[in-house]
């Protein structure tokens, strides 16, 4: 009996008849031999498909290449199947947590009561080698959470029934040999798939799930890249992020120092970087004056009532630390300074004539951040923030946050920041105020970045509870990018 036909759209518009059934690595084959080497995975009506899984009904078909962001994504994912799969062989008692693509690679957490070391980074790689010249089919399968929970309870995986708890209807599993993950997918096809470039680069301690409650596991972090050349740039660019480490330099030139007397997380400024912040903290003083801000100061701590009334006791107390009694009354150190500046604004009746009201302040905030986190200047417990609210009319709204938008732009371009990633950030799960006001914002945030020409990526349900935001990731020399 013949087989139906099926019409796929291709990213150039064009469109090819193939048979019901045909598999995506084929067309990609059909397109270029060059093409079905680099490919990693497809996109097939917007939802992410191996490159075996059959297509079974007309549709848009992306293949999807280390190039592409959701294809290195499914690469790194693969590679960190790749290096718990080694280390099970090595560790049978291993139990594994979780292995994401990240941005710059991939980690895996893992329980071992053997303590990992860089030493043993060698022998991990050798048998990932093995495994890629083994070239072992990554299949696919679809499980009732009851066969699930079997499966990893008969492998004695305790940590990934405690994942599969949470998970309901049917759930995914991928298998390599002897090798079984919990997983959404999708894989490369094949071990062989990823090829040998890849690198361990270090290990962590890091909570499971995120929670200093728990039990800490081993965090081993590893990159990989499709050739040699890729790898090589980037073991590169590591040992140049070596040579300028903040934290030595900071050291070296008597900057700054954190001190196990003070905290983790708690800078001390040292003379000598006391000066270079004196000399950033008066530009950014001067231009806010010119751009039209009235600088305010505000306490480091406040009643309580005040964060349950802003929504950040509901929304955002995880990362506060905990209240203090002061005469038989709670206070809370400030993890933000935007109540503060609502309180100094309803201080009196304001006109219409005096909008929009800009004010700024370098106010400095404390937030708890869990201690296997904190790193050096980048991540910290308390710091200076360069902060600024807007009281606005709603037909002044595009043209304040424009003005903003460019504003920001100058102040990174003056400190040499020439290569940054705007992401427009929505309204995620837990939020305050109404769908329509939140559309509304977005709405206006959408049409400065385009009013300006600046291109920019959605990035789903990333805005903080009380509002969507525009992000901007900042470049360093080495091209690493850091949230701004």
């Amino acid at each position: 009996m013949a087989s139906n036909n099926i019409h796929i759209k291709l990213p150039d518009d064009s469109s090819i008849k193939v048979a019901e059934g045909t598999r995506p690595i084929e067309i990609a084959e059909q397109i270029s031999a060059g093409l079905a080497k680099r490919a990693v995975a497809a996109k097939y009506n917007d939802k992410l498909i191996g490159l075996n899984e059959p297509l079974s009904e007309n549709g848009d078909l992306i293949i999807l290449t280390f190039n592409e962001n959701e294809g290195r994504d499914i690469y790194w994912h693969s590679s960190a199947h790749l290096m718990a799969q080694a280390v099970k062989r090595i560790f049978p008692e291993a139990q594994l947590g979780i292995g994401p693509a990240i941005d710059d690679g991939f980690y895996y957490d893992i329980k071992l009561d053997h303590k990992l070391s860089p030493e043993e980074f060698d022998e991990i790689e050798k048998e990932m080698m093995k495994i890629v010249d083994q070239n072992i089919t990554i299949e696919r399968k679809e499980l009732s959470k009851k066969e699930v929970m079997e499966l990893f309870r008969s492998r004695g995986e305790y940590l990934k029934l405690d994942l599969i708890e949470d998970l309901d209807g049917v759930i995914s599993t991928y298998t390599q040999g002897e090798f079984t993950d919990l997983c959404r997918g999708p894989h490369l096809p094949s071990t062989g798939k990823i090829g040998k470039n890849f690198k361990l680069l270090s290990v962590a301690g890091a909570y499971w799930r995120g929670n200093e409650k728990n039990e800490m596991l081993q965090r081993l972090y590893a990159v990989s890249y499709p050739d040699k050349k890729m790898l090589k740039e980037r073991i590169k660019r590591i040992e140049e992020a070596k040579r300028r480490d903040h934290r030595k330099l900071g050291k070296e030139l008597d900057l700054f120092s954190i001190q196990e007397e003070i905290g983790g997380g708690l800078i001390l400024w040292h003379p000598k970087g006391s000066i270079i912040r004196d000399i950033i903290e008066s530009f950014w003083k001067k231009e806010h004056s010119k751009n039209g801000y009235q600088l305010i100061y505000t306490p480091h701590i406040a009643k309580l009532d005040l964060w349950d009334k802003s929504g950040h006791t509901s929304f955002y107390s995880e990362n506060m630390f905990s209240p203090i009694s002061i005469e038989d009354v709670y206070y809370q150190l400030k993890p933000m300074n935007c109540p503060f500046h609502m309180t100094i604004y309803n201080t009196h009746v304001r006109s219409y004539r005096d909008l929009p009201i800009r004010y700024a302040e370098l106010g400095t905030v404390y937030r708890y951040e869990r201690s296997g986190v904190l790193h050096g200047l980048m991540r910290v417990r308390g710091f200076t923030q360069d902060d600024a609210h807007i009281y606005c009319m709603p037909e002044q709204l595009n043209k304040e946050i424009e003005r903003v938008l460019n504003f920001c732009i100058y102040i990174l371009k003056t400190f040499g920041f020439e290569e940054y990633d705007i992401y427009l950030s929505t309204r995620p799960e837990k939020y305050v105020g109404t769908v329509e006001n939140w559309a509304s914002a977005e709405d206006a945030l959408r049409m400065a970045l385009e009013n300006n020409n600046i291109k920019y990526q959605i990035d789903p349900g990333e805005g903080v509870f009380y509002g969507p935001k525009i992000d901007i990731k900042i470049k360093d020399v080495l091209g690493r990018s850091w949230q701004c």
